[in-house]
């Protein structure tokens, strides 16, 4: 990946070039299997690009205090795999379509190969969590799959919910997002033997930015073409997701007629209105007041960043801060 002082994912890839490569090479190794089926639906998602940033965070967190230990490339694999294997997940439970510009699984294989490919990945990712021999690694990543799993069924109970408060689509974001981010970085710190309190400065950091994540890719949805999620615009809008700026909207009384008629309408197929949407959350300035929320969590992963020791891959993962909660793809 060429390099680019503006966007410290590149930069991080640049940086770390060598361990992702060992990263892909040991999950292709991984998606080997003797059901042809498994491996073609695996490698249709893993090999369609996106930023992997979760097993970065994790490279990168493991060489804070020294150079790269023993298993952290075994970890980021891990930790992608288990990512990938929720996409699969989720594209089921949403009923999507295109992922980064691809058909996604479930649109070419369906349903039933989607799911138990996805499972198939999370039972990848935990044989390379075992060959580490680290209890702490297993129960951190464990819980956070475990976490997005609640994240997932408690955003579903909700769907087309106006009532959502912004406090249950926090509870949401940290289970279905940052929980993993947040345990990429803590395990990380675990395999390069960093203390407890070091472990936690570092999982309130990854926590922290994913939260930003989410709520920059919740406001991205509205506003992008196509985001380095991979999803269309308005995907969540059209498929019933009471996100934060929706909730903000409504909490605030922009129009409620209208995003009543949507959610509503978003069951029995009543057609979308993704430019009146638009319309009322800029015309309102709801960007803005998700991104000042956003900028709580910035300030949270800052702090605990400033605990850790200062080194050339620190200064990366502070411009990490700023670029995620401006990034505009």
């Amino acid at each position: 990946m060429s390099s680019h002082p503006s966007n410290p994912v590149q930069h991080l890839h640049n940086t770390l070039y060598t361990e992702m490569h060992h990263v892909n090479t040991l999950i292709l190794e991984r998606l080997q299997s003797k059901v042809e089926l498994v491996e073609q639906v695996g490698k249709h998602l893993v090999l369609s690009g996106g930023k992997r940033i979760r097993p970065l965070l994790t490279l990168a967190c493991s060489r804070l205090f020294q150079e790269m230990p023993g298993f952290a490339v075994h970890l980021a694999a891990a930790v992608e795999l288990i990512h990938t294997a929720t996409l699969l997940h989720d594209d089921v439970v949403d009923d999507s379509h295109m992922r980064r510009g691809e058909k996604t699984a479930n649109d070419v294989w369906g349903n039933n190969a989607s799911v138990l490919v996805g499972d198939f990945l999370f039972s990848r990712a935990f044989q390379l969590m075992v060959e580490t021999r680290n209890l702490d690694v297993l129960a951190s990543l464990s819980n956070a799959a475990a976490r997005i799993t609640e994240g997932e069924v408690l955003q579903l109970t909700s769907a087309y919910s106006l009532d959502l408060s912004v406090e249950t689509y926090l509870e949401i974001i940290s289970a279905k997002t940052a929980a993993l981010f947040a345990s990429a970085c803590e395990v990380g710190g675990m395999i390069a033997g960093m203390g407890p309190v070091l472990q936690n400065d570092l999982y309130q950091f990854g926590h922290s930015l994913g939260m930003m994540f989410q709520i920059r890719d919740d406001i991205l949805d509205y506003l992008v073409v196509s985001s380095d999620s991979g999803k269309e615009k308005g995907c969540d809008f059209l498929e019933g997701k009471v996100t934060l700026p929706v909730i903000l909207a409504y909490q605030k009384g922009l129009e409620p007629s209208f995003w009543k008629k949507h959610f509503d309408g978003a069951i029995s197929g009543h057609p979308p209105d993704l430019k009146n949407a638009v319309r009322i959350l800029e015309s309102n300035n709801i960007f803005e007041a998700c991104d000042e929320i956003a900028h709580q969590y910035h300030e949270k992963a800052l702090k605990a960043l400033n605990k850790l020791p200062k080194t050339v891959i620190w200064n990366d993962l502070k411009k990490l801060i700023a670029y995620s909660l401006n990034r505009q793809s």
